[in-house]
C-alpha cells in the first residue's frame, strides 16, 4: 500500500502520535482527538480533504491520583522491578469514538525501558463531547469536567483468558501484555494488544463499557472475552478503528522490535471471529523516515485511511487508499 505525505505545516503539532479517532461533523470536516505516549494531555484536530489543523489540548489526568477514578488497581500486582509504583504520565496508546464520548487508553503495561509500574498508565479515560466535538461542559474554562476515568480495564485484563498470565510482566523479556489500540462498538470496548503474541496470534480483549465506568470503587463486574486474531509470526496489534457496521480496521506491526515484521492493515469482525481479511501492507519508509513506526489509524473516507507514525515529526501522517467495496458493509 502506498501512502502520500501531508505537508509538515499541515500536520498535528505533536511528536510520537500513538492514537487517533474522529467524528464526522455536519460541516463535512472531521473533529479528531489524538494522544501520544508522553504527558497527561490529548489534543483536538480538525481534518478535511486538504489539511490537518491542530486545536486545543485537554488534560486527561492530573499530577496525582484522582479519588473520583472508578474501580481500583488490581490488588497486589506489581511489575518485575519492585521499585515503588509511581503515578506519572498517561502513556496514551489508543483513542476511540462512540457518540457522545472519545475514549483514551493507557498502555496498561510495565515500562518498556525499565520494568516498573506506572499506575497512571493503567487508566482508561473518556471525554464527553457535544455535536461539534467540543467538551460537553457548562463552563468552557473547565473542559476537564467532561473527563471520567477508570481502573477497571486493568481489572478486566488481569482476568482475561489466555492473556492474564502476561499482565504486568516484562514487555521485552516475557512477552508482557500492553495495549496499543482501542475501538468501541455499541456497548463494547475492544482493547487491541501489541503483546502477548502466541503461535502467530495477537489478541483483542472485549469488555462492557457500562461496567467499566459504573460508579464507585467496586471491582469490574462485567463480562470479558479474549478474541484471538491470526496476523502472523511476531506481529501484534498497533491500533484499531471501528467501522460503521461493527467490523474493525486492524493495524499490525512488530510485537517487540523485530525489524522484518511488516506493518499491515486487516479487516476483522469481532462478532464472527475467524481469519482477518488482509487489506494490504504498508510500504517501507524511505531512509530519512525509516525510524517511523506505524502507530495510529483512522478512517477519513469510503476508501481512505490516515496513518500516523511514532518517532516522526508531527506524526508523519500518510493517506492510504483501500478498496471501497471491502470497507462498505458486506
Amino acid at each position: 500500500m502506498k501512502g502520500a505525505s501531508k505537508k509538515d505545516d499541515e500536520a498535528a503539532a505533536a511528536y510520537d502520535i500513538s492514537g487517533i479517532a474522529c467524528m464526522l461533523r455536519d460541516s463535512g470536516k472531521r473533529r479528531c482527538l489524538v494522544i501520544n505516549d508522553e504527558g497527561r494531555k490529548a489534543q483536538f484536530l480538525t481534518i478535511d480533504d486538504r489539511s490537518i489543523d491542530p486545536k486545543k489540548t485537554i488534560n486527561l489526568i492530573g499530577k496525582s491520583p484522582d479519588a473520583a477514578t472508578r474501580g481500583t488497581m488490581p490488588a497486589g500486582r506489581q511489575c518485575p522491578d519492585k521499585s515503588a509504583a509511581k503515578f506519572k504520565e498517561f502513556d496514551g496508546e489508543g483513542v476511540a469514538y462512540r457518540k457522545p464520548y472519545f475514549y483514551v487508553v493507557g498502555s496498561h503495561g510495565c515500562g518498556r525501558k525499565k520494568d516498573t509500574l506506572n499506575t497512571s498508565a493503567m487508566i482508561l479515560a473518556r471525554l464527553r463531547v457535544d455535536e461539534d466535538g467540543k467538551p460537553d461542559v457548562e463552563d468552557e474554562d473547565k473542559p476537564e469536567a467532561a473527563v471520567e476515568t477508570t481502573y477497571r480495564l486493568a481489572e478486566a485484563l488481569a482476568g482475561a483468558d489466555r492473556v492474564k498470565p502476561f499482565f504486568l510482566q516484562s514487555l521485552t523479556e516475557a512477552n508482557g501484555l500492553n495495549i496499543e489500540g482501542i475501538a468501541v462498538v455499541k456497548d463494547r470496548l475492544y482493547a487491541g494488544l501489541r503483546a502477548p503474541t502466541i503461535d502467530e496470534e495477537a489478541f483483542i480483549v472485549e469488555a462492557e463499557i457500562d461496567a467499566l465506568f459504573a460508579d464507585g470503587r467496586e471491582a469490574y463486574q462485567g463480562k470479558t472475552r479474549t478474541i484471538p486474531i491470526k496476523v502472523g509470526k511476531d506481529a501484534g496489534i498497533r491500533d484499531l478503528a471501528a467501522l460503521e457496521d461493527g467490523r474493525l480496521l486492524v493495524l499490525t506491526g512488530p510485537a517487540q522490535e523485530q525489524p522484518k515484521v511488516a506493518y499491515k492493515l486487516f479487516l476483522f469482525d469481532p462478532g464472527k471471529g475467524g481469519p482477518p481479511q488482509l487489506l494490504g501492507q504498508l510500504d517501507e519508509m524511505d531512509d530519512a523516515e525509516r525510524c517511523g513506526k506505524a502507530e495510529a489509524v483512522t478512517v477519513i473516507g469510503p476508501n481512505r485511511v490516515l496513518v500516523f507514525f511514532d518517532s516522526l515529526r508531527n506524526g508523519g501522517p500518510r493517506v492510504y487508499k483501500v478498496p471501497a467495496t471491502l470497507m462498505s458493509a458486506p
